[in-house]
């Protein structure tokens, strides 16, 4: 990949003033919306990507992976100081860090939580930096047989880890599929489902689509509670952790760690899942499987470096393969587009240097993230009893002038409240959002090389099942869409084995 040959040019990119300022700024911006509760990171990264329009392009990554870095970290603080997790990611930390702050030890699981975070996430970018180039080499020879089959693989990875139920999870990615057709045909060329609106021929714009999907959405629903006042902080005191405490969660951080880099990569699955699993893995294997859930600091190490080390996971396939791993991701690869960069295994092989300064600043902003996180606690638990009166309407009209200032187009303010009623509806019947968006980006990805293997091979479908690594995915997908299914299936098994012995041994 070329990164040692140009370790000189990528330090002079990366160590400058604006880039590290820049950094610096996302990963604090990054850790205060992640410990507001209600306000996700991908919220956050959705509503800063058009404010980097006219920016250098290093500089604006470098902005957007601090603030992702951050945001992931910073959900952590609200779910140890008041049970009510920043962002999603954090859930399984309420189950052991709020114990602890209930014991007058928030600072402590707070330094924990940091520094957990911390490991995870800078040991996943030493995986991103030797799986990525690696992946990118297989990744390079893929026809559009093998890219239709990724795709499909990629949206039922999506559908299938959605909350709820499989058929709303596919029903929500065929949402975000019909979206992605509006606008030129992307073999033809000609206008579709425009319904004679001229200005939607250049179809849905990316950045007013996820400002609606996930910002206005997520502010929509924050107005039912916007009279609510945050709850209280305790004085947080011993912030940073002990020796005996760092010995006693190193192996729980390692294994958290390799938890979310495997489920990071997996298109659609995300730092929730990887979370829960690490939790759940640390508790089956513990000695003291009982103590997890009264506050005990594996019960925090082991999510916290999970959902970290997601960031670097998620990154291998939206780098390597232009498939995004999670919601972040998504919005990440619309932020590389509008700086003219397209992520995929040319951009890997073509622009080293681009790639190996994006490693350095993924370096440093985890850096930043252990020095903020663990000097700057006390004020962040001073921002989380802020009250949303003053909150959601700043970020109401952030939403607005983001989706207006990239085009300077009126039709993408009406986008985002159209998009951003429907996600707020699709949240109160429970389908889940995620789906949409990746759909509304796999979609055309799918469409596109599905018309181009089947023009080579003359309506030939089984050019689509032809080579090794086709077959290999289309398994992968089956395995996917039916994983849930097949764990209930043993699971009723189990249950009804153990009842007739239980049976027999009454007898």
């Amino acid at each position: 990949m070329g990164l040692i040959e140009n370790v000189n040019t990528i330090i002079s990119l990366v160590f400058t003033v604006e880039n590290i300022l820049m950094t610096f700024l996302g990963v604090l911006g990054g850790i205060i919306i992640g410990a507001l509760p209600g306000l996700t990171g991908t919220m956050a990264v959705a509503l800063l990507v058009p404010f980097t329009f006219g920016m250098d392009s290093t500089s604006a990554i470098s902005m957007l992976l601090g603030v992702y870095c951050g945001s992931t970290y910073g959900g952590s603080i609200a779910a140890i100081l008041v049970k009510i997790p920043g962002t999603a990611a954090a859930i399984m930390t309420t189950c052991d860090g709020y114990p602890m702050a209930q014991r007058g030890e928030a600072g402590r699981a707070i330094g924990i939580s940091t520094v957990a975070s911390t490991i995870g996430g800078i040991l996943s970018i030493f995986v991103l930096l030797f799986a990525a180039p690696q992946l990118a080499k297989i990744a390079i020879d893929f026809g559009s047989p093998e890219y239709f089959a990724l795709a499909v693989f990629g949206l039922s990875v999506i559908a299938s880890v959605s909350d709820g139920s499989l058929i709303k999870g596919l029903m929500s990615a065929v949402i975000g599929i019909l979206i992605s057709l509006i606008g030129f045909d992307g073999i033809t060329g000609t206008p579709r489902f425009t319904f004679g609106f001229d200005q939607l021929n250049g179809g849905i714009a990316f950045i007013p689509l996820m400002i609606g999907l996930y910002g206005m959405s997520e502010l929509l629903s924050q107005v039912g509670t916007i009279t609510e006042k945050r709850p209280a902080i305790q004085i947080i005191s011993h912030i940073l952790p002990s020796l005996k405490d760092i010995k006693r969660i190193l192996k729980t951080t390692l294994k958290g760690t390799g938890i979310g880099v495997l489920i990071g990569a997996l298109p659609g699955a995300g730092a929730t899942i990887a979370a829960i699993l690490s939790y759940s893995e640390a508790k089956r294997s513990s000695k003291i499987p009982e103590s997890f859930g009264t506050g005990i600091p594996e019960g925090i190490a082991a999510p916290e470096s999970a959902n970290n080390a997601v960031t670097g996971g998620a990154l291998i396939p939206m780098l390597t393969l232009g498939i995004p791993g999670d919601g972040v991701t998504a919005i990440l690869i619309g932020a590389f587009m509008l700086h003219n960069l397209t992520p995929g295994p040319l951009l890997i092989t073509q622009q080293p240097t681009l790639i190996g300064s994006l490693f350095v600043t993924l370096l440093i902003a985890n850096i930043f993230m252990l020095i903020i996180g663990l000097f700057g606690a006390r004020v962040f638990a001073k921002l989380i009893s802020m009250s949303p009166t003053i909150l959601v309407p700043i970020l109401f009209v952030f939403s607005f002038i983001g989706s207006y200032a990239v085009n300077l187009n009126l039709l993408d303010i009406k986008v985002v409240l159209v998009l951003g009623l429907m996600g707020f509806v699709l949240q109160k019947l429970e389908f889940p959002i995620g789906p949409v968006v990746l759909g509304f980006i796999l979609g055309p990805i799918a469409e596109v090389h599905l018309r181009q293997a089947l023009m080579l091979s003359q309506l030939d479908v089984s050019i689509l099942f032809s080579t090794t690594i086709t077959k290999i995915i289309w398994i992968l997908t089956i395995i996917s869409l039916f994983s849930k299914q097949m764990i209930r299936l043993i699971n009723v098994i189990i249950n009804k084995t153990k009842l007739e012995n239980t049976s027999l041994n009454n007898s």
